[in-house]
């Protein structure tokens, strides 16, 4: 459904009449720490002024100074010593295309930015891309009306004023730094699915996924995972190959782009993609309880089952141990950011759905360690501050301040 009932204010631009870069970046005074940042790194000023037909998403000075109060960790004095790193956060703020605000509705976007197969290392940790187009962000109505833009462990930032046209595009200013999308690793930690955090590092599997490139995941949260009957006897061949089983290669399946479809898993065998009446979109009889969490080399889906490659039509589990698995040696974040444990509304062929706040599970299909896996879910604690990893990434672009 589209809407153009956006909050006037916020979406008044400051120029009716196209201009150069500088120029309107100038011209905006909520602009002024991220002009000084630009200032300190001419060569990609100069970039971000040469490419045409695009859209940059400008932060303004509270969304520095958020996060400088946070523990940004840069002075301006580093941004001649580390370039290439500013550069490429900035190149995250800039997308292919021009989206003015009458382009944007409440169904995601997944648009591509100039961030491309690039690995920013900050504190020892990756993020980055390696996104086949460029790295995207999710850019949608929110349901005040209000242009949100989705980063890496969906955190958003908002669209305060809009359509500020300049020689070769649009700028909107926005209210929060742009989140580079971490690793799977540390996405999977800092959104406490330790399970599978655990079973990935157990079999050795987090460097060979983290080389690849455009991958789908559909990660099973933590109960699901407790669905699992002697997990203690599933040895670690099997335990991989179930793993596998949950990645699909080749294709970053947002999800505005699945459908009714199978999609081959990297141990070579199909999952099926069902969407039904509502909305609801499954995998195998998993279903997704939250779509589109960004990770450096693709999009994770997390899902209510573990999927079990021997038998893919089984039926959920309804048994649930008191431990959860695999967690041996996982030391968890003490608090797990919100919106990657919350179940989220899903948006699949052209459909807006919310997901169910309960989830009912008709059979009692009891998988054990022999045939690989079992089943569904709940979701986990809520944390409501940025996670300190990610505070030390956007913290690098803090320094203009």
């Amino acid at each position: 459904m589209r809407t153009n009932s956006l909050p006037l204010a916020a979406f008044t631009a400051a120029f009716a009449t196209a201009q150069d870069l500088a120029t309107a970046l100038a011209g905006q005074e909520s602009l002024s720490t991220l002009v000084k940042l630009l200032g300190q790194v001419s060569n990609t000023t100069d970039f971000l002024a040469s490419q045409k037909g695009v859209t940059l998403f400008a932060p303004n000075d509270d969304a520095f100074a958020e996060i400088v109060q946070s523990g940004g960790i840069f002075s301006i004095d580093q941004a001649s010593a580390d370039p290439g790193l500013i550069e490429q956060i900035l190149r995250y703020h800039l997308f292919h295309g021009v989206v003015m605000a009458d382009d944007i509705t409440t169904v995601p976007q997944f648009i591509p930015s100039y961030l491309n197969y690039s690995g920013i290392v900050l504190d020892g940790e990756v993020s980055g891309s390696n996104v086949t187009g460029g790295q995207v962000v999710s850019v949608n109505l929110d349901e005040g009306s209000n242009a949100i833009v989705t980063a890496g462990i969906k955190v958003t930032s908002q669209v305060t004023v809009a359509d500020i046209e300049f020689d070769n595009g649009v700028i909107h200013i926005i209210d929060k730094l742009l989140l580079v999308p971490l690793s799977i690793s540390e996405t999977l930690i800092t959104g406490g699915f330790i399970a599978l955090a655990g079973a990935a590092t157990q079999v050795d599997l987090f460097a060979p996924l983290e080389d690849l490139s455009d991958i789908t995941i559909f990660v099973p949260n933590n109960d699901a995972f407790q669905k699992i009957q002697n997990a203690a006897d599933i040895t670690d061949k099997q335990l991989a190959e179930i793993l596998q089983y949950h990645v699909v290669q080749g294709t970053v399946g947002y999800s505005t782009v699945l459908s009714n479809t199978n999609l081959s898993t990297l141990t070579g065998e199909k999952v099926d993609i069902n969407i039904d009446d509502n909305g609801a979109v499954f995998v195998n009889t998993a279903r997704v309880i939250n779509a589109d969490i960004l990770i450096a080399n693709g999009v994770i889906h997390v899902i209510d089952s573990v999927l079990n490659p021997a038998d893919p039509e089984a039926p959920p589990a309804t048994s649930v141990t008191p431990v959860v698995p695999f967690t041996s040696g996982i030391e968890p974040e003490t608090s797990i950011y919100s919106e990657l444990t919350q179940t989220t509304s899903f948006v699949a062929a052209g459909l807006v759905t919310a997901a169910p706040t309960a989830t009912t599970s008709p059979s009692n299909g009891t998988i054990t360690a022999n045939s690989g896996v079992a089943e569904q879910t709940g979701n986990a604690g809520v944390r409501n501050k940025l996670p300190a990893l990610a505070v030390l990434i956007v913290g690098a672009v803090a320094f203009a301040l």
